[in-house]
């Protein structure tokens, strides 16, 4: 079985994690808390050179990025489960990893940043002098975007959970901290319960997050 290095304090960290229980996997896993410079030491920076997490290593394979692991871990071990074989369906499983990489996650990691840090490091990071503003127009329209698409549909491909909900739900891991007004964005809402309410959703959150 494989080995995962990762933390689930992190948005990126906690997809493998909840993956991996989705299907039913039984990996190694070896928390680093990059917050607290684990990601610096040399052992670890042998297997990813620049020091983040999640790091997969399988076998002769070592891969960064977390989508790349979802695709990878989806592939090897989901069958049909949470990805396809069917191009167009690929695709669009595709389309929303490279959405959440490109503008959602930058777009709420600038956002959040100030009291995502404060949580994790309140030594270090002073408490923000105001909540987030959702409706900043650097995060607005992509939060209309997730509404006006989950609008009728249980998730973001259709009605089946796919790696590309796992995806983009890594940055709500934040958002009841946050403190997103769900009312605004009901469709959105609705669905971010129905990832919350999954047995591996549940599995690889971390209390600091509650």
């Amino acid at each position: 079985m494989f080995t995962l290095y990762t933390t689930p304090l992190s948005a990126n960290g906690r997809k493998p994690l909840a993956l991996a229980v989705e299907l039913g996997l039984e990996p190694e896993i070896r928390h680093v808390n990059v917050y607290r410079g684990e990601g610096r030491k040399a052992e670890f920076r042998a297997i990813s050179p620049l020091g983040k997490i999640p790091v997969l290593v399988d076998g002769s394979l070592t891969l960064s990025e977390s989508n790349a692991i979802l695709i990878y871990l989806a592939e090897r071990h989901g069958g049909s489960r949470l990805w396809s074989d069917e191009p167009r369906a690929r695709a669009e499983i595709l389309r929303w990893l490279f959405w959440e990489a490109s503008a959602w996650q930058p777009a709420l990691s600038a956002l959040l940043a100030p009291c995502v840090g404060h949580r994790l490091l309140p030594d270090v990071v002073p408490a923000p002098s105001s909540p987030p503003d959702w409706r900043d127009p650097a995060i607005a329209p992509l939060l209309a975007l997730l509404d006006d698409e989950l609008a009728g549909r249980e998730f973001l491909c259709g009605s089946a959970l796919t790696i590309a909900d796992l995806s983009v739900a890594g940055m709500t891991t934040y958002f009841r901290h946050a403190g997103l007004p769900s009312r605004d964005w009901p469709a959105l809402s609705r669905w971010i319960g129905r990832i919350e309410s999954l047995d591996a959703w549940r599995a690889s959150a971390d209390p600091v997050w509650a």
